[in-house]
């Protein structure tokens, strides 16, 4: 699944310097190794697509989540961190050293740098065949993967040299030991180090689905979602329920301002991320239909040095998800407040011209959350799209939110109740009759 950098801001996937504070990387992070972490990053911005896949990876997740603690003792054990530090060392191969090495004053330092590299990397070798083992007979397809891929680096020569070397802690010994690892067996560790890593980022996923109380989607033809929620609220979140019909292309969402519409759609953007990770989702039920693409348009920002406005930035945004759906053939998309950089009539003639045109894609499957409702009369009894709604309660001296999702369309403004409500009108009528007796 392609998801690009825009998209990973907008839903808050992982820390950047745009987007501190909670994020989905926080929600599912529990690695302890660079490499590890590494490999979770990998997994969310690169998802599977095919519902093959994305099964494979449920099912291995599961697995881990079976045995938590003690595939975590065998991670630990493997000391990825340190090992990876000891074949980057910088010291010249002792091959290479020039003659009369042992007595010059770093020679101290770099057996002492060797021989803690030589403990970690007998923790690995030890640690490694019986994880490889366990792997290779897990019910899951992913895991005996690795299993085997552990495997037959260990029955490489030079792992086995190795292995012979680390029982002894004799100086000569250090030195070939040294030689072996940074040198003929350094591509062999990596591949061990690049094994485990992916075996720990998906003990990761597991964990934290476990951990949430997460349940697990099923691919499907079409989405249907009961009890979703933002993954971000905690307790404080409102559940929605989302059962489209295999023929909609086009969900599109109307309401006040506060009244939840970003949220939602943040929240199906997050879920459908999760879902093609193969972790579990935010929800009570959900079944999804896999996508190649996951597309999202909420912050836009204009760019004044190169002159584009921000109505442009947002054409160009749209014209982005143009290109996803051509290059990739499908996509899941989330609008919010389509070309609210231009005049009102304008906004509604392209909200309508860009909704239109997604609906008779086959393979798009877009949220657009709007406020322009000029566009509704044309598209109503379309069945490729779908009209929901948010509300607020005006019974009461301010508004209320339940943030539940309703079909239909609101024809709801709160702008001029919002105003009046902070006594912003006011302020501002006390200040010009102020400023008349000061002229």
């Amino acid at each position: 699944m392609f998801v690009d950098a825009a998209t990973l801001q907008d839903l808050e996937v992982v820390p950047t310097p745009m987007v501190r504070g909670t994020t989905l990387w926080s929600l599912l992070d529990r690695t302890r190794t660079r490499a590890g972490s590494d490999a979770l990053r990998n997994r969310l911005q690169r998802p599977a697509h095919s519902p093959g896949d994305v099964l494979a990876l449920q099912r291995a997740h599961q697995q881990l989540s079976v045995e938590l603690s003690a595939y975590r003792e065998a991670l630990d054990a493997a000391a990825l961190d340190e090992v990876e530090r000891y074949l980057n060392l910088t010291w010249q191969l002792p091959q290479a050293m020039p003659p009369m090495a042992r007595v010059r004053k770093w020679y101290r330092q770099y057996v002492q740098d060797v021989e803690r590299g030589q403990f970690y990397v007998s923790s690995l070798l030890r640690s490694l065949p019986g994880l490889s083992n366990h792997l290779i007979h897990s019910d899951a397809v992913l895991l005996r993967d690795l299993g085997d891929a552990i495997a037959a680096v260990m029955e490489n020569a030079a792992i086995q040299q190795l292995r012979r070397f680390s029982e002894s802690r004799k100086a000569a010994s250090t030195l070939r030991f040294d030689q072996a690892a940074r040198g003929g067996a350094r591509a062999g560790f990596m591949r061990l180090i690049t094994s485990v890593a992916e075996l720990e980022a998906l003990w990761s996923v597991g964990a934290a689905t476990r951990e949430h109380g997460w349940i697990y989607p099923q691919p499907s033809s079409q989405l249907r979602v009961s009890g979703l929620v933002h993954p971000f609220l905690g307790t404080h979140a409102v559940p929605n329920d989302l059962h489209l019909a295999s023929e909609v292309r086009v969900c599109f969402v109307t309401g006040p301002n506060m009244a939840g519409k970003s949220t939602f759609l943040r929240a199906i953007g997050l879920a459908l991320l999760l879902a093609h990770i193969g972790s579990g989702v935010p929800a009570a039920s959900m079944q999804f239909a896999p996508a190649a693409t996951l597309f999202s348009s909420v912050q836009i920002a204009d760019n004044l040095s190169a002159g584009e406005s921000f109505y442009l930035a947002e054409v160009r945004r749209i014209g982005a998800l143009a290109s996803a759906l051509d290059d990739h053939g499908s996509a899941v998309a989330v609008i919010d407040e389509p070309f609210r950089g231009t005049n009102v009539h304008d906004a509604a003639e392209a909200t309508l011209a860009v909704v239109t045109r997604l609906a008779a894609h086959a393979g798009a499957l877009v949220f657009v959350a709007s406020h322009v409702g000029e566009v509704v009369p044309a598209i109503l009894g379309d069945s490729r799209i779908t009209l929901l709604n948010f509300a607020a309660d005006m019974t009461g001296d301010r508004p209320t939110f339940d943030y539940r999702l309703r079909e239909g369309v609101s024809e709801q403004r709160l702008g001029m109740t919002l105003l009046r409500q902070e006594g912003v009108l006011d302020r501002l009528e006390r200040s010009a009759r102020s400023s008349l007796h000061v002229i």
